[in-house]
């Protein structure tokens, strides 16, 4: 009789038990989806309007502006109660780097010749700032009268059987080149597309400075190379009259013949860059983390992270960059806030940066993997955000083909939270989570595809943005996070591209 009252109460107890569990469950879930619910179009919006309004001028990195969205930041952090994590107690991880300041005082015109009674007399043809030409992050200054030559997409590349300098003199004059890279068949011009790459093979063929034929869009650099600016095609064209020549006609010449095309312009141009290397100015990423509970997961970190810098300001434009990226910042705000709701932390640590200087080259998130406080071993996963605030077709994981069984938490999540498509590719280093997945971290990078084109001009403002977006990208990163920051153990496959 002892016997069955024991296991009577074995049982009455171990029903108890795991009704407690089941019910602390319920309660826990109960808990997310209440924190989740807390991240709202609002106040992410609430936080873009101020990062992307017009005290921060832009937000470029080592400018003032950059520093009031800094002090937001980690004023944020610690109002909800995230712990500093550098050894003097504060949110800042604070660092040097060099910056080219592209300063007031910019201008371009054409200098056509005419013929009059009296004989030639010549017209000025002046062009705006941005909406005809712009300044490239790298530039240096000039203050210049002098004639054009043509110079096709501006690319020497012996593995391509391509060499737009072969026997042109371009030594003292302003090269004219089409931004891309050559329609050759077959071949790879990596990462020769590039501005600051052009920009290098132009001063090596002794130009004295570069135009760009593209959409006129800011650009912010570490160092400086020969005057260069990007001009609009229409401008393009402007320059090329007296030739029989236009873009679209050149484009289609050198794709039909798959070879070079270059010549001398005919009229003159008048190009003023004012700018200025600043060396050894200060900036920081802004760090802050919640604890996690469990005694032995709580040494491992879940990273949360978007660049908050943007471009700053060029006379009286300023990049106010709403969707890039004061968007994805905004999120990582609503996140860190709804994990610091919770009543009992995740069983992991969850660190959340907003990092410095991902315009100028991914600077905060590489200088924080390489000097970072903890072990980088210690971190098991990070999620980036990067224009997140505009596009309602789906949200992007870059990286998910690389990391399949980390997209497939997304699917998961979407599907029963915030319904909105999830789509993947493969990894890339175009963001602030590139830094750690090289440092083999199972990394990814969130985007909304489809937004508004005012990728990095004056007009990626607050009244640009969809709210919405952020509060679905927030509340998927949010039940993502928590997912992993709860995993007893995190172990994802890496698939490499092409293998």
């Amino acid at each position: 009789m002892k016997k069955i009252i024991i296991i009577l109460s074995f049982v009455v107890l171990f029903s108890d038990l795991s009704f407690v569990i089941a019910q602390d469950k319920v309660n826990q879930k109960s808990q997310c989806i209440k924190a989740m619910q807390s991240i709202t179009a609002t106040e992410c919006l609430d936080h873009v309007k101020y990062l992307a309004g017009k005290e921060c001028e832009g937000r470029g990195t080592c400018d003032e502006g950059f520093d009031k969205a800094a002090s937001y930041v980690a004023d944020h952090f610690r109002d909800i109660g995230l712990l500093p994590l550098m050894k003097d107690s504060s949110y800042y991880q604070v660092f040097n780097i060099d910056r080219n300041m592209i300063l007031d005082g910019n201008e371009f015109s054409l200098e056509l010749l005419l013929k009059s009674p009296s004989g030639k007399d010549t017209l000025e043809i002046k062009y705006q700032l941005e909406d005809d030409f712009l300044p490239a992050g790298v530039s240096s200054s000039c203050d210049i009268r002098i004639n054009v030559v043509f110079a096709g997409y501006g690319i020497s590349s012996k593995e391509n059987n391509w060499d737009d300098y072969k026997k042109l003199d371009v030594k003292d004059k302003v090269v004219l080149i089409l931004g891309g890279t050559p329609p050759v068949k077959d071949s790879d011009f990596g990462s020769l597309y590039r501005i600051s790459r052009k920009a290098e093979m132009a001063k090596n063929a002794g130009a004295s400075a570069l135009l760009v034929v593209g959409k006129p869009i800011g650009t912010i650099s570490t160092y400086q190379s020969i005057p260069v600016v990007t001009i609009s095609k229409k401008v393009a064209d402007d320059l090329l009259k007296g030739t029989a020549e236009n873009i679209e006609g050149l484009k289609h010449k050198m794709k039909q013949k798959q070879r070079s095309n270059s010549f001398n312009l005919k009229h003159n141009i008048h190009l003023k860059v004012n700018s200025e290397l600043i060396t050894d100015c200060q900036t920081m990423n802004i760090l802050g983390y919640i604890e996690g509970s469990d005694v032995v997961l709580k040494n491992e970190f879940i990273v949360v992270g978007a660049h908050v810098d943007h471009l700053g300001a060029i006379n009286d434009h300023v990049f106010y960059g709403a969707n890039d990226n004061a968007s994805g910042s905004a999120v990582v705000m609503e996140v860190s806030e709804a994990f610091s709701l919770m009543k009992e932390a995740p069983k992991r640590s969850v660190l959340f940066i907003a990092f410095t200087g991902e315009e100028m080259g991914l600077l905060g998130s590489s200088y924080f993997v390489e000097n970072s406080v903890i072990p980088v071993n210690r971190i098991k996963a990070m999620i980036n955000l990067d224009m997140v605030g505009s596009g309602d077709d789906a949200i992007m994981v870059v990286g998910g083909n690389s990391f399949p069984e980390f997209a497939e938490l997304f699917d998961t999540l979407t599907s029963q939270y915030v319904h909105v498509p999830v789509k993947r590719r493969w990894a890339s280093s175009n963001s602030d989570h590139y830094p750690f997945h090289k440092a083999g971290i199972p990394a990814v990078f969130l985007y909304a595809l489809r937004g508004v084109p005012t990728y990095h001009t004056s007009k990626d403002r607050p009244e640009t943005l969809d709210p919405e977006v952020m509060e679905n990208v927030g509340r998927l990163v949010f039940m993502t996070a928590m997912k992993l920051a709860n995993k007893e153990s995190i172990s994802f496959r890496y698939i490499e591209k092409g293998k």
